[in-house]
């Protein structure tokens, strides 16, 4: 009783980020589908009625984990982008770079993506974060390719259909390497990333023309 006293003193954006906590623990522990509302509980230490002050259900309090997880991933992203200087180019090579970056390979991110994903399709809650996160990471990159697009010339372009080709080849690469490190280094993965772009620029733009 004395947690849950000590929980309910706490800030509303603390107790929800206590519960965020608690929530990716039992993912990386039981899986979604073993993961229950009891089981976040005691993990937080508090009761089953507390959780109801900010969530509706499992599904929200695992969308809202969601969230939180691919937020921390957009602004390491976007600070990368930022800092790069000016070029498409270099946008797009800190985009790499950071998304093979220790923080993006930690086994412990990885658990929990695994997570997510296979819960994706099982709740319309946690559908809309993939759906919102997923959106924000294609923009990210989109954003660069418009401006390598604007610096080639590159009439017509379509920087959503590309920046979908480069976030599944992202997606794909950083999932092996972290599922099996011994496959290809991150070093590699990034040279990957920068042969597909180099390929757009010896004429395979075109095949993203509209």
């Amino acid at each position: 009783m004395a947690e849950e006293a000590r929980f309910l003193r706490m800030d509303p954006q603390l107790r929800k980020a206590n519960l965020v906590a608690a929530t990716l623990r039992c993912l990386k522990k039981y899986g979604f589908v073993g993961t229950s509302i009891r089981k976040i509980c005691a993990e937080a230490g508090v009761s089953v009625g507390l959780i109801g002050h900010h969530y509706a259900g499992k599904d929200e309090l695992v969308a809202d984990a969601y969230l939180h997880i691919t937020g921390q991933v957009m602004n390491l992203l976007r600070e990368s982008v930022a800092q790069a200087g000016e070029g498409a180019r270099r946008h797009l090579s800190a985009f790499f770079e950071s998304s093979f970056s220790p923080a993006m390979l930690d086994p412990e991110l990885l658990e929990a993506w695994l997570a997510f994903w296979g819960a994706v399709k099982t709740a319309d809650a946690i559908d809309r974060a993939h759906d919102h996160s997923y959106g924000e990471y294609r923009t990210i990159m989109g954003n660069a390719l418009s401006l390598l697009a604007e610096e080639e010339g590159w009439e017509g372009f379509d920087s959503d259909l590309a920046a979908i080709a480069l976030s599944a080849l992202l997606d794909g690469l950083w999932l092996e390497c972290g599922l099996n490190p011994n496959t290809f280094t991150p070093a590699q993965g990034v040279q990957i990333c920068e042969a597909w772009v180099d390929g757009l620029q010896m004429g395979g733009y075109r095949r993203f023309l509209r």
